[in-house]
């Protein structure tokens, strides 16, 4: 389905809305990898699949600062439109899709995608959207979730915008083949951003991908390590011991790799790991 089979009304409902979201969101906070696609991208995504499909659906978004689901709740009635993220600003744009605009079946969940998916979210849902950092760790740990997150017994679909630098375009393939992932189909640079990306792009993939009976993910508990673009790059890394001790790992750093530490263990207090990351995003 393309954009201009949509009823004009609709298309010009959801462009007044997106407009009036827009200042309630703000600009893209860096310390989460955000960027913002386009207001085409934010509802051509939704018409990858026809809207009648998801009619009666369970449907989440892990990380919605891009207000896709503001247009697939204006064209359609899914059954659940779950949106999971950590932004703050977040639950206010929720409040205001569902009682302003109607949308009366979105919800907002606060859960860091680094925290295990919660019980009652594992193999529940038809679609689910995601984004993560453009990452190898960003989308190990996203598609983790998302996999988590999908239903098994009855077909269901990850649409997953990423994009990484070339020489590292093999983390994807290999991300999929780990966690037996099927892809239907790869859609190159059809995400527009408002803001460029690390990769000095304004565009980026859309890969969708079915999710089989035999799917599993690879990382089911707590991710520990950096995840965001910033971590990724950055040399030596800090990781903390439980015992309150910081210990640096990289190249002249305490000790070269987090393997090693956890096989030396902590010098205060003898424990093996994890340890946790620095992050300037904390765990919620």
């Amino acid at each position: 389905m393309n954009v201009g089979s949509l009823d004009s009304d609709i298309l010009n409902n959801i462009k007044t809305a997106y407009g009036e979201i827009q200042e309630l969101r703000g600009k893209p906070n860096p310390e989460f990898d955000q960027y913002y696609v386009t207001l085409d991208t934010s509802y051509r995504r939704i018409l990858l699949e026809n809207p009648a499909n998801y009619e009666k659906k369970r449907i989440i978004f892990l990380g919605d600062m891009d207000l896709s689901s503001l247009s697939l709740g204006m064209i359609s009635k899914p059954r659940d439109l779950a949106v999971l993220d950590i932004d703050k600003r977040i639950p206010e744009i929720v409040f205001k899709l569902k009682f302003d605009y109607k949308i009366r079946s979105i919800r907002y969940i606060n859960q860091d995608i680094r925290i295990r998916m919660i019980a009652i979210l594992r193999n529940q849902f038809d679609y689910i959207f995601l984004e993560p950092s453009m990452t190898k760790e960003g989308l190990e740990v996203g598609l983790s979730r998302a996999v988590q997150c999908a239903t098994k017994e009855i077909p269901s679909k990850i649409f997953l915008s990423f994009d990484i630098e070339k020489e590292k375009e093999e983390w994807i393939t290999e991300m999929f083949n780990l966690m037996d992932l099927e892809i239907e189909n790869v859609l190159v640079d059809f995400n527009k951003y408002e803001y460029p990306t690390p990769f000095e792009k304004n565009t980026s993939n859309m890969y969708i991908l079915k999710v089989k009976n035999s799917s599993k993910e690879t990382i089911f508990n707590h991710y520990y390590g950096p995840m965001y673009l910033r971590e990724s790059k950055m040399s030596p890394k800090l990781y903390k011991c439980k015992c309150g001790i910081l210990y640096n790992i990289g190249e002249n750093g305490d000790f070269g790799t987090l393997e090693d530490l956890e096989e030396n263990g902590c010098s205060r207090c003898d424990y093996e790991g994890p340890f946790l990351y620095s992050s300037s995003v904390l765990m919620e």
